[in-house]
């Protein structure tokens, strides 16, 4: 009888640890090199915030959509306008993506989208949401990015 309340107390111990530790995600992100400034602010907010942890790899633009395109692994990816629209088309890339910041050209406009593969999209959607708020449009702005 013993054997088995240890038994059952180390199962209760085992599923409370797993399920206090699930709510957590690790992101991968793709963004383009512009966007790094302002990311390595807002990363560590997001993760402080969320308790999701980011890992965020930059790439100049083209470069970024083809990692995108060719990596299953890709939760969000964060490119101009047109490097998403692509993605959408192929698939790769929900319809709902998030406009963030314009670039040094205006027609060059950042924006969110979360992989249609994530196994995260809870997350995703988080993350989305926090880089597209007044704060971290202040943060754009400070770095030199135009928002709206």
């Amino acid at each position: 009888m013993r054997t088995i309340r240890l038994l059952s107390g180390a199962l209760f111990l085992t599923g409370a640890m797993t399920a206090a530790t699930a709510g957590a995600a690790e992101l991968k992100v793709v963004s383009a090199e512009a966007m790094k400034p302002a990311l390595q602010e807002l990363a560590p907010k997001f993760e402080a915030a969320s308790k999701h942890k980011l890992v965020i790899a930059y790439a100049p633009d083209a470069a970024g959509e083809k990692e995108v395109a060719s990596d299953d692994t890709v939760d969000i990816a964060i490119l101009p306008k047109g490097s998403i629209d692509k993605l959408i088309s192929s698939a790769r890339i929900l319809t709902f993506p998030k406009e963030l910041a314009k670039g040094t050209n205006p027609d060059v406009v950042y924006v969110a989208g979360a992989s249609l593969l994530t196994e995260e999209p809870l997350a995703a959607k988080a993350l989305m949401d926090f880089l597209a708020s007044p704060e971290a449009k202040k943060v754009y702005e400070a770095k030199g990015l135009k928002t709206g």
